[in-house]
């Protein structure tokens, strides 16, 4: 290969253009141009991230109005699964499109998922009945699920060398944003435009569509793997980065990754059970607060404007503990630290049922929202480097893929205890008691001295 500018040699093979991708002086690839690149995907996966922040807290911000609604006249256990709907959907969805990403690469999977999710969001607005409202958030809940992980991967693999993990938290903060703009916007519109504007406004998103078409690189390592390296020379080319071929096999080459069953053999149990486990439990905890808590915070006496704000603090802060929580994570360990804000979290949960001035129940909330939505992404991000490389993938997308249940039943959770009339405490009580489990879970895994956490 010549220059990053010149004729690409055709008798390169493709272990040496593996090989070279490490050395950027060999790929001719300078640092602004990887750095630059990498904004450019962060963004754009920032936004997918954002995309299901809304999506989760929309419905969550306008549900009491939904309740209210003199049309629908929704009971609340109903209400409960037309909030699960949209995880079912991403349960699916992250398989389906999961398989979609293998086989024509991650681009078009991420613009496939992007254009249902938006176009689902859309026609969620302005459905007639309770039943339609929820296929579609069903469907919208499938492309989030399909646009996550090839979100993170995309935004991993173009982060600068050594940044991958910043960049990946950077991204993920998309989320916790997204969340307090549903919030945001529907403090200041739902008593003036209704809950339709507020659930419409997700699929504004399709506005982006032709950026993101014009601008979103396909994977580089999906190209090699496919064997596609003509094409993957091209895009390195063009963008002035390294190539990088997927080396998440632990220097295995293409031969099988270990299946589902070497997460279980003597050695990986234990802790395949504790990140099961925390992630079941902390997902319940996030996706059970981010549907019901302005409906709770309603029922507890708070009026409307304030009962919304809340959630809107609950994401805002857990955006801002996120980095809290990993600069005490570098000092004392990444286990003992999402035990301790899983804890601390649970306490905060109880708390909020008791009345206090406005200000100290913010105070408390913002506690609320650290330990537990920024507790989880730890759980995530500690699992992700906790196993080998080999393991690794499985490991991860087994792991996910059981919490999903968690976030399907914590909704339920919180519909069943409306419907069925019980103290507004029992709501605290179940979502605290996930959290103790979540932190509890992390004991059943080892400390693992490669990863020093």
């Amino acid at each position: 290969m010549a220059g990053p500018r010149g004729k690409i040699d055709g008798n390169f093979s493709r272990g040496a253009l593996v090989s070279a991708s490490h050395d950027p002086s060999v790929s001719g690839a300078a640092p602004a141009s990887v750095r630059r690149v990498s904004i450019i995907v962060t963004a754009l996966c920032w936004f997918a991230l954002f995309s299901e922040g809304y999506d989760m807290g929309a419905l969550g911000a306008v549900l009491p109005a939904m309740i209210n609604d003199p049309v629908w006249r929704l009971d609340p256990a109903v209400a409960g699964m037309i909030a699960s709907a949209a995880l079912v959907g991403m349960f699916f969805g992250a398989y389906i499109f999961g398989t979609f990403a293998d086989r024509f690469g991650r681009k078009p999977s991420y613009l496939a998922c992007f254009t249902l999710f938006s176009v689902a969001s859309g026609l969620a607005a302005i459905a007639p009945s309770p039943a339609i409202f929820a296929l579609c958030r069903f469907f919208a809940g499938a492309g989030v699920g399909g646009i996550v992980p090839i979100a993170a991967a995309l935004t991993c693999e173009y982060a600068p060398p050594g940044k991958a993990n910043r960049q990946f938290a950077i991204m993920y903060s998309g989320y916790s944003v997204g969340i307090f703009g549903a919030a945001l916007c529907s403090f200041l519109a739902v008593e003036t435009h209704g809950w339709r504007f507020v659930i419409g406004l997700g699929a504004a998103a399709l506005l982006l569509l032709p950026v993101m078409i014009r601008y979103l690189p396909e994977s580089i390592a999906f190209l090699l793997a496919r064997g596609r390296d003509e094409e993957a020379q091209a895009i390195a080319l063009r963008l002035d980065v390294p190539m990088r071929g997927d080396t998440d096999d632990g220097g295995q080459g293409t031969g099988a990754r270990p299946g589902v069953r070497a997460l279980f053999r003597p050695g990986w149990i234990s802790a395949t059970l504790g990140f099961w486990f925390a992630t079941f439990s902390g997902m319940i905890l996030v996706y059970g607060l981010n549907t019901w808590l302005p409906q709770i915070m309603r029922a507890a006496g708070y009026d409307l404007g304030p009962s919304i704000m809340f959630l809107g603090v609950f994401a805002l802060a857990s955006s801002v503990g996120g980095i809290l929580l990993g600069a005490i994570a570098d000092r004392v360990g990444r286990g003992l630290t999402i035990m301790a804000a899983f804890a601390v979290g649970a306490v905060a949960i109880l708390m909020l049922s008791h009345a206090w001035p406005l200000p100290v129940t913010y105070g408390i909330v913002a506690i609320a929202g650290v330990g537990s939505v920024s507790a989880a992404v730890m759980v995530t991000s500690y699992l992700s480097s906790y196993f080998p490389a080999n393991l690794r993938a499985t490991a991860v997308g087994c792991c996910i893929s059981f919490s999903r249940f968690g976030a399907v039943s914590g909704p339920l959770i919180g519909g069943f205890i409306a419907k069925y009339h019980l103290a507004i405490s029992w709501n605290f009580v179940a979502f605290a008691l996930a959290g103790l489990g979540a932190g509890a879970s992390m004991l059943l895994v080892p400390r693992n001295p490669a990863t020093r956490a």
